[in-house]
């Protein structure tokens, strides 16, 4: 069951019975996580129910996001996209994939094989997830700019989407907002709001046959992308994001090696000047 580069992007579906049972532990326990430490709260649920297929979107801000947000839609489920890396990592790739994860390829043809996968995804569950910033900034309450790949398939497949902003609001305990223990800095864990918006429908309606990778559809991702960041963000501000929690971006599980630097060529020796007689 574990991945390979070039393998099937949806590896497992909602029949496959490790599928349901490794999720509904696993979503069990996230809701334990989020109530003890987080106090999430939910709204706009009911937005999803008159949905029969839409893209999410979300920004990214803690590590547990992926599973705050299978608790915020549930008992919807959604696939969610994530780096072709992690899915290599043994046993946590088969792991997160068993809970939905769909890596996003890294080869010639990756675009085709992901928009094949996210009309597989609709089939099967309706819904397929992304962070449109591309990385964790942890604690941020200002958006990155979105890249276009979810927007670009909101267009294609011509569904809503669905912006899913996490709201953070700092927390302390006894005054405080951090505890050193065992020499290592605890943070209090903020207070998360999840806020479902309305669906955002696409620029376009209708694609022109072999124009999918055309100017215009690129032009109504882009129009498409700022719309619903800008809502996201605006949704943020009206709720108190608090601005102080902002750790950066998060590294990545694995870390590719830097490149070599080019050697400097030694100069080659030069000839001694003839002895001029």
């Amino acid at each position: 069951m574990a991945y390979r580069k070039g393998a099937h992007i949806i590896g497992f579906t909602p029949s496959f019975i490790p599928f349901i049972v490794v999720f509904a532990f696993a979503l069990w326990v996230v809701r334990l996580i989020d109530w003890l430490f987080y106090r999430v709260r939910i709204e706009g649920r009911e937005r999803l129910r008159a949905l029969d297929s839409a893209v999410l979107v979300s920004n990214h801000t803690l590590l547990m996001d992926p599973g705050i947000i299978a608790h915020a839609i549930s008992p919807r489920r959604t696939y969610f996209t994530m780096l072709e890396e992690t899915a290599l990592i043994p046993f946590l790739g088969t792991f997160v994939r068993l809970l939905g994860a769909v890596p996003i390829p890294e080869r010639p043809g990756a675009l085709r094989a992901l928009d094949g996968a996210a009309s597989e995804a609709m089939g099967l569950l309706g819904l397929i997830h992304f962070f449109p910033e591309g990385e964790c900034y942890r604690g941020s309450q200002e958006i990155q700019p979105f890249h276009p790949g979810a927007f670009l398939m909101a267009c294609r497949l011509n569904v809503p989407v669905v912006p899913i902003t996490t709201v953070l609001h700092e927390r302390r305990w006894a005054g405080r907002g951090s505890f050193r223990v065992l020499g290592r800095t605890l943070r209090v864990p903020p207070r998360v709001e999840i806020l479902i918006g309305a669906p955002v429908n696409p620029p376009l309606t209708v694609v022109p046959s072999g124009q999918e990778n055309g100017f215009a559809l690129k032009k109504a991702a882009r129009s498409l992308a700022l719309q619903v960041h800008d809502i996201m963000q605006e949704t943020i501000n009206r709720k108190g994001g608090s601005k102080t929690l902002n750790r950066g971006m998060m590294p990545r599980l694995v870390r590719h090696p830097e490149p070599e630097k080019p050697r400097a060529a030694r100069p080659e020796p030069v000839a001694p000047a003839a002895r001029v007689m």
